[in-house]
């Protein structure tokens, strides 16, 4: 029997922040607190933020603009999401985001995870900043290190020079 029967409630003065690539991101729920049923990461991105094109080869992953837009990318399409929208993206399936201007993203995977890989991958912020200029080597090379070990795999370069 699962774990999970009581409201998992994440909220904004519960959460540390994290440098994650060139994001501000914070765990807003995580897996753990839905036995691993879903996990919750506000991103808060730069213009520019591009990761790698990557795939999740087991969580299907809900993204919802909060602030901004953004582009999605998929191998077949290009489309952009302004503040309010929301896509779903299924396991299995190529894709990447741009953000085309400072936008706020919250992500929402399931089964959970993607919070764990934020934060193994992640620095904790001492400032609650979104950083202003592309990842370091030393963030895209832990990215690398670190995807196959959460089920991500990185399938090629960011849609765009980041």
């Amino acid at each position: 029997m699962s774990a999970f029967v009581e409201p998992a409630i994440g909220t904004a003065g519960t959460t540390e922040p994290y440098r994650f690539l060139d994001t501000l991101s914070y765990v807003r729920v995580p897996g753990e607190a839905t036995d691993g049923r879903c996990s919750v990461v506000e991103m808060r991105l730069r213009e520019g933020h591009a990761p790698p094109m990557h795939v999740h080869a087991s969580a299907d992953e809900t993204l919802h603009v909060t602030e901004g837009t953004v582009e999605v990318h998929t191998p077949t399409e290009t489309r952009s999401l302004g503040a309010g929208g929301s896509v779903v993206l299924p396991r299995g399936r190529k894709h990447s985001i741009v953000a085309t201007e400072p936008a706020k993203v919250v992500s929402s995977t399931s089964p959970g995870g993607f919070d764990e890989f934020v934060t193994a991958v992640g620095e904790p912020a001492d400032e609650a900043t979104v950083p202003s200029g592309p990842p370091s080597e030393a963030a895209i090379a832990r990215v690398s290190e670190l995807a196959p070990e959460h089920d991500i795999e990185i399938v090629g370069p960011p849609p765009v020079d980041p």
